[in-house]
């Protein structure tokens, strides 16, 4: 076993000491600084593989949310960011564990092409991104950013004939640390639900500070900072956009029809998303965590939730049907309740692109899943989707919502005991506690624009109307276009 020992560490020192006299670097192979250096990067790639190995096992063997699978379009990008994603986090190990010349380059370029191909799906889905996304999906593009001057890096060392292997697979490191971002995030979040820490925005919070990681393990500091600076110049930039749609959906409600009120209303509700928590689960969202209780009474009714008594005790306890034995019609059911806000019994154009909006999805995919909704499944033509046609439009949705609803019902009992409302104490109230009015466990709301308007961002807001009012007439009939644009896209569905 020892002289195996020996072997092997011999066999590496060998590899280790010819790449580098083979290599164009000049620095002393074990001086203290690259020796940090290494181990850095050892490290690195250890969390890296090992948080990979679960997340690739997990979307290989778990649908992806429906907002992602409903069009066929968005059923392709998906299925190529996988597998580009995939290929470009196992195979670079490969280049890095060989001393094998021609097999490193046919890595290289088979890299190059997976992660043009990943790129594009990135760019392409980060409007649908889940949590607050007017710092998510600046923190995407940088760093989708970062990795093409990575990628434009590697193609000209691979090209380059004068370097060699060591440097071509200094630049593939490159590329692989910051493809190593979404196995990071998935690090945050787990040490973040760990800690019980940023529970509304641990998403949010995971990806930037995961984004800073692999940026800087790539390159240091300064991608860094151009991270956040682009963050800030982003989220200016869509506050401004934002207070601008606000004004110029209030100043011309009056002259627009009531079609394309609600198309621009749709568009509005989609901007101000984007300074909210975006979450898979539809009972995230504070307009619709109300309403299980209407699901569950559906499942009372159905038999699915039954008191139980003990006979010999007399106590009682609640029994949940195992989720499997819930039929489709049932389940389908309860997610319809649920979101037709109204109690209609039909949702119309605003009620299903809300359920879409608060789900991170965009304007335009949203147009789009309503358009497929309402030109295929609207079978009747009356411009409503009934129980029957949303059953049959979406079945991936509710399933996938369900899941999630009944796993609320099912654990209400432990998540109630976590909920202290100081409100509910009038002694808390005479006792002068600055916090006595506030729950110490709440939900973040969505932000309205009602909220907006009579909030402290009334200033801006009057400030864009003012401008509206004072020459933004092109604006004006530009927005105009743009909701009569929408508002026939709609209609030629109905």
């Amino acid at each position: 076993m020892c002289r195996v020992r020996s072997s092997s560490r011999a066999l590496a020192q060998s590899w280790v000491s010819y790449q580098w006299a083979t290599s164009q670097w000049t620095v002393p192979l074990f001086e203290s600084g690259h020796v940090i250096y290494v181990l850095q990067r050892l490290l690195f790639a250890v969390f890296s593989v090992f948080a990979n190995c679960f997340i690739l096992f997990y979307h290989w063997t778990n649908p992806p949310h429906p907002k992602f699978t409903v069009l066929k379009r968005s059923r392709y990008i998906i299925r190529a960011h996988l597998l580009s994603g995939t290929v470009n986090v196992a195979l670079p190990v490969v280049a890095f564990c060989t001393t094998n010349k021609d097999l490193v380059t046919s890595i290289i370029w088979i890299t190059v092409a997976f992660d043009v191909v990943h790129l594009l799906t990135v760019i392409a889905q980060s409007p649908n991104v889940n949590g607050q996304r007017n710092l998510i999906v600046p923190a995407y593009q940088f760093i989708a950013a970062i990795k093409f001057v990575s990628l434009c890096g590697l193609v000209w060392a691979t090209r380059k004939q004068s370097l060699y292997s060591i440097e071509r697979l200094d630049w593939l490191w490159t590329v692989w640390a910051n493809h190593q971002t979404y196995a990071w995030v998935r690090v945050w979040i787990v040490f973040l639900e760990v800690c019980q820490a940023c529970k509304e925005s641990r998403y949010t919070v995971a990806v930037i500070v995961a984004g800073t990681i692999g940026a800087g393990q790539a390159y240091g500091f300064m991608p860094i900072l151009g991270l956040l600076l682009w963050v800030l110049a982003y989220h200016s930039v869509l506050e401004r956009r934002t207070y601008k749609l606000m004004a110029l959906y209030r100043e011309g409600k009056t002259t627009r029809t009531e079609i394309e009120n609600q198309a621009m209303q749709c568009e509005l509700q989609a901007m101000l998303q984007f300074f909210h928590e975006a979450h898979h689960s539809l009972y995230n969202d504070n307009r619709y965590k109300a309403r299980t209780s209407i699901a569950q009474q559906v499942l009372v009714d159905e038999g699915y939730i039954k008191t139980v008594v003990d006979d010999a005790t007399g106590d009682s306890s609640i029994e949940f049907a195992p989720l499997n034995t819930i039929p489709h019609e049932v389940q389908a059911l309860c997610i319809f309740k649920t979101i037709d806000v109204d109690d209609s019994g039909e949702l119309d154009l605003t009620e299903l692109a809300q359920v879409f909006i608060c789900n991170g999805v965009s304007i335009e995919q949203t147009t789009a899943m309503c358009k497929l909704a309402f030109t295929k499944y609207d079978t009747n033509d009356d411009g409503v989707i009934d129980l029957d046609e949303f059953t049959a439009a979406f079945q991936a949705y509710y399933l996938y919502q369900f899941n999630d609803l009944y796993y609320i019902l099912r654990n209400s009992g432990a998540m109630l005991k976590n909920i202290i409302n100081a409100t509910l104490h009038e002694d808390y109230k005479a006792s002068g506690c600055p916090f006595a009015g506030i729950p110490m466990d709440y939900d973040t709301k969505v932000l309205d624009w009602v909220r907006v308007v009579q909030d402290s961002n009334r200033n801006a807001f009057e400030h864009a109307v003012n401008k509206v009012k004072k020459g933004l007439l092109r604006s004006v009939s530009v927005a105009q276009k743009r909701a009569s644009k929408m508002a026939q896209s709609f209609k030629d569905t109905l």
